[in-house]
């Protein structure tokens, strides 16, 4: 039984935001091309509030961003995966996933629509495990998708003691037996 993932917000936890709001359309639009050659974006600190450090600091599930101690203990098992963006402003790094996997299985999962038949939100995920296999992080191939990362991922996480990064269980594999 294998149990998938999304990055969520925790209260309290640090946001960084693109100082220019023009950037919150590339951030939606990573659909997991290569961001080589890319001219990253001046990010800018939440300063309103208490913020809690974080080692992943919150712009949204479909973006997560790194500090220094994330990138150290991640980046090996991050490679396969996607590729580690340093942005501008702040001292973060953008994990921008390239590897997409269709997986979601439109028919048992609970999809809320626009009138064309795009997707505006899924509400329930059904995912195809074999799709799946053995990828600890992947997105969907569809506009704004949440980074999706499975238990080993999650668990690398807390053996590396990083602080203040959560995660939601989206959907778990039922295994026959």
């Amino acid at each position: 039984m294998t149990t998938i993932h999304q990055f969520t917000v925790s209260e309290g936890q640090e946001w960084v935001l693109p100082v220019d709001d023009s950037f919150y359309e590339e951030f939606f639009g990573l659909d997991g091309r290569s961001l080589e050659g890319w001219e990253p974006p001046v990010m800018r600190r939440v300063e309103e509030g208490e913020r809690l450090y974080s080692d992943f600091r919150w712009l949204g599930e479909h973006a997560p961003l790194l500090r220094r101690p994330a990138v150290d203990a991640l980046a090996a098992a991050l490679r396969p995966y996607g590729e580690l963006v340093p942005l501008r402003g702040e001292k973060v790094w953008l994990l921008n996933v390239t590897h997409v996997i269709d997986a979601l299985d439109e028919a048992r999962s609970q999809i809320v629509r626009f009138e064309d038949g795009d997707i505006l939100a899924i509400e329930r995920y059904a995912l195809d495990a074999e799709k799946i296999g053995g990828a600890e992080v992947f997105k969907l191939p569809m506009r704004a998708s949440p980074v999706f990362v499975d238990d080993m991922f999650v668990e690398r996480v807390r053996k590396a003691g990083l602080r203040m990064v959560s995660f939601k269980p989206v959907w778990t594999s039922v295994t026959a037996g």
